[in-house]
């Protein structure tokens, strides 16, 4: 993955920064804007796959925001996007190589990823709940299928069979899992947040 750097038409980013530390999701936003695209674009070409570059992108700006109060101190911002991203990418390659292998045991795994502090890995244990009760809350349906496919890696005809349903409803419920997914974990965040990204990710 090759860095990204400030997109032109953001202004004054530490102040902006200082914004966001302070809660203030339009400030947010204007980041979310400023580097959605590129950071999509970044993310596809590492995993190929629109969906995971969307799950991606998803969680690394819900992290961003999870680390509000540490962003006054970081010096370069697009850097430190950028590795944010590089890990939720390369930790999405690696469990889908997990499970398509049938492994448990990563420690062969030559995606070796990068380490974390000891906040980076409390806001990962956050976000790992904030997402396990999103999808908790799904009806049943949508559930089964969203663990299916996101979680046990499972193709939709594979999904379809298992189910006895039709490709296309599998969609239709992976569809409504991923939208009620990112509303419930964005509405968790503030109501305005869940808004513009929800509709930002479309």
């Amino acid at each position: 993955m090759r860095g990204f750097g400030i997109h032109e038409d953001l202004p004054g980013e530490q102040e902006l920064l200082h914004r966001v530390a302070d809660g203030d999701s339009m400030a947010f936003a204007i980041l979310f804007k400023a580097y959605k695209k590129n950071l999509y674009t970044t993310v596809l070409h590492v995993t190929g796959s629109h969906e995971m570059a969307e799950d991606v992108l998803q969680e690394v700006f819900i992290k961003v925001w999870m680390h509000r109060e540490r962003l006054p101190g970081i010096i370069n911002f697009p850097g430190w996007l950028y590795k944010v991203a590089e890990y939720a990418g390369f930790k999405v390659i690696r469990n889908n190589r997990r499970i398509a292998s049938g492994l448990h045991v990563l420690s062969n795994d030559p995606l070796t990823l990068p380490e974390k502090d000891p906040v980076d890995i409390f806001i990962e244990k956050e976000y790992d709940q904030l997402l396990e009760a999103a999808i908790a809350q799904l009806p049943e349906k949508q559930q089964l299928t969203y663990r299916l496919i996101k979680q046990q890696g499972l193709k939709r005809k594979e999904v379809a069979a298992r189910l006895s349903v039709s490709p296309e409803t599998v969609k239709w419920n992976l569809d409504q899992a991923n939208q009620s997914v990112r509303k419930y974990c964005m509405a968790h965040l503030g109501l305005t947040l869940a808004f513009m990204l929800v509709n930002g990710l479309q």
